[in-house]
């Protein structure tokens, strides 16, 4: 596979650090300028993300 392209794989997007609101940010591998979105603050997002993942770890996925 050719390193310029993703493998179907891989995740769409990364996770950004908390800013300095303390916000968390979704952005595509393929930089911040391309899309980028606000998922909110890190202790609700770690909150969500924490349930969904037990809840995919469980099977319950949708």
């Amino acid at each position: 596979m050719n390193d310029d392209h993703e493998s179907e794989h891989d995740a769409l997007f990364q996770i950004e650090e908390p800013d300095e609101d303390g916000c968390v940010w979704a952005c595509s591998n393929e930089g911040r300028e391309v899309w980028c979105r606000n998922l909110g603050p890190a202790e609700k997002v770690a909150e969500v993300m924490s349930q969904w993942l037990a809840s995919y770890d469980d099977g319950e996925r949708l």
